[in-house]
C-alpha cells in the first residue's frame, strides 16, 4: 500500500501560556510532535511522504536523517483549513494526523490504513464531532469534508489502547501523556529484564537503554541518552543524564551523574557526583 500521512500542528497552544510551541514541549524526552512523526516512521508500511503543516510563527525542529522525505510546511493564521484541505485533496490514501496527539501506536496505525480502503475513517474518543487523533482515506474525499480533522460519517476505529486518543492541548493533558508514556516504557524494559523496586517512582525517558539483570531502586530519574550496562544496581534517588555505565555498576544511591562513563564494576558511594551540569 502507498499512502501519504499529514500532520497537522496547528493549534495556536494558548492554554499552554508558554512561549515556547505546544508541539515542542518536552515528553519523556523528545517533543511531542516528534512521537506522532516516528511512530509514522515505524509503521509497516511507511507512508512514501509526511508533510507537517505548522504555524508560520512556530517554526518546528524535525527530525534528522528522517526514514521517509519529510518537509515542515508554514501556515498563515486564518488559513489553516485551507492548507489542510490541500494537502489531502491528491488522490490516493491519506492519513491526517494529530501533531498533539503523540501516543497513536503503529498497530492503530496498520489498522486505520486497512479500514481505509473502504472509506473515511477517524480515531476519535468520543462523539462526531469530537477532535481526531488521526483520520484516512481517500483524499478527495478527506478534502470534500467541512473540516478533514472531524469527518462526518467517518467510521470510527478502536485504538489499540485508551490514552492513544489523548491530544496534549494543555498542561494536564500532557501530565495525563505523560503517565501513559511513563507505564509503556517502563513495561518495555521490564520485558527486557530490569527490574524496577517501585516503578511508579521512576522516570525513564524515551531514548534511554538499560541492560538485563539490572535493578534500579525508587525514586530514579534517567534521562537523555543514557545508556546503563548490565547487572547494574541504581540505588534510590539518583538521577542520570546522557550518561553511560558500563557492565556491573553500583550507585548506592542519591548520586547525580550527567554526560560523563562509569567504567565496569565501579562502584559510587552515596552522594557522589560525576559529571558536567
Amino acid at each position: 500500500m502507498s499512502w501519504t500521512a499529514v500532520v497537522a500542528a496547528l493549534d495556536d497552544g494558548d492554554t499552554f501560556r508558554s512561549s515556547v510551541s505546544m508541539y515542542l514541549h518536552p515528553l519523556a524526552g523528545r517533543p511531542i510532535l516528534w512521537h506522532a512523526l516516528l511512530t509514522l516512521a515505524a509503521s509497516d508500511p511507511r507512508p512514501a511522504r509526511v508533510r507537517v503543516l505548522h504555524r508560520s510563527v512556530s517554526p518546528l525542529l524535525l527530525p534528522e536523517d528522517f526514514p521517509v522525505p519529510l518537509s515542515a510546511e508554514p501556515v498563515e493564521a486564518g488559513a489553516e483549513l485551507t492548507a489542510i484541505r490541500a494537502a489531502v485533496t491528491a488522490p490516493g490514501i491519506t492519513m491526517l494526523v494529530d501533531g498533539a496527539a503523540p501516543l497513536v501506536t503503529t498497530p492503530t496505525i496498520a489498522r486505520l490504513l486497512r479500514a481505509a480502503e473502504r472509506g473515511m475513517v477517524a480515531l476519535r474518543d468520543s462523539g462526531e464531532d469530537a477532535a481526531c487523533a488521526a483520520v484516512a482515506g481517500e483524499g478527495p474525499a478527506l478534502a470534500s469534508s467541512d473540516d478533514p480533522r472531524r469527518p462526518h460519517g467517518a467510521v470510527t476505529v478502536a485504538a489499540t489502547s485508551p490514552e492513544e486518543v489523548i491530544r496534549v492541548t494543555d498542561r494536564h493533558a500532557l501530565a495525563q501523556a505523560a503517565q501513559a508514556i511513563h507505564d509503556r516504557l517502563i513495561r518495555r524494559h521490564q520485558a527486557a529484564g530490569v527490574t524496577f523496586v517501585l516503578p511508579a517512582t521512576t522516570w525513564v525517558d524515551v531514548d534511554v537503554m538499560i541492560g538485563a539483570d539490572t535493578v534500579i531502586y525508587p525514586g530514579g530519574v534517567i534521562e537523555g541518552q543514557t545508556r546503563i550496562g548490565s547487572e547494574c544496581v541504581i540505588g534510590p534517588y539518583t538521577r542520570l543524564v546522557d550518561a553511560t555505565l558500563g557492565k556491573g555498576v553500583e550507585l548506592k544511591g542519591w548520586n547525580y551523574v550527567a554526560r560523563t562513563s562509569v567504567k565496569n564494576q565501579a562502584v559510587l558511594e552515596p552522594y557522589v557526583r560525576r559529571g558536567f551540569d
